[in-house]
């Protein structure tokens, strides 16, 4: 009985040994390891920053010379390319929102020519209105929907649902008149 028991302790005392020794070692191969993951990360995000400069210059070149030669490509180049022109179009109701990778914003036109985006209280500024909707986006308002165009800008991947609100934007917002004067 007593040899039962002295092997029973000796077995414990082993086990316990072991499980210490075993997790003791592990610890320093493990932090090991993972020291060598996070020197070999910031290795690689310090390259991929230093050639990101190289990689923007890059693409701008492309986009720029797809923007420039784009009326005068030829029959090999890819249909994709768009045009200046048809950087900004009016669409159809239901194609509001139907690309994933275009987002949707929202905005209201005043009777006064102001126009806001949904959820912020000073307008678009003048010249910028071209850029975002285009041209001739407000001239269609009312031709698919009534008082509502739809614009799709490929430059800024955005839709635009526009509302025609019959009010003036200062009668709304008479603080906004005090401040811009």
């Amino acid at each position: 009985m007593k040899n039962a028991i002295r092997d029973i302790l000796f077995f414990g005392a082993g086990f316990a040994a072991g499980v210490y020794f075993m997790h003791v070692r592990m610890q320093r191969v493990y932090d090991e390891k993972y020291r060598k993951e996070a020197e070999d990360l910031k290795a690689h995000y310090a390259e991929r920053e230093a050639n990101l400069d190289e990689e923007i210059e890059k693409q701008a070149k492309e986009k720029g010379y797809e923007l420039a030669m784009g009326p005068y490509r030829t029959e090999s180049d890819p249909e994709d390319i768009r045009k200046p022109e048809q950087a900004i179009e009016i669409i159809q109701p239901d194609d509001f929102g139907s690309e994933d990778d275009y987002e949707t914003s929202f905005l209201s036109y005043y009777a006064d020519g102001k126009l806001v985006f949904d959820g912020e209280e000073t307008p678009v500024d003048e010249t910028d209105i071209p850029k975002v909707i285009g041209e001739e986006a407000l001239n269609h308002i009312g031709e698919f929907m009534p008082s509502t165009i739809h614009v799709r800008n490929h430059n800024y991947h955005k839709d635009y649902e526009i509302l025609q609100v019959q009010q003036n934007f200062c009668d709304l917002h008479p603080d906004s008149d005090e401040e811009e004067e």
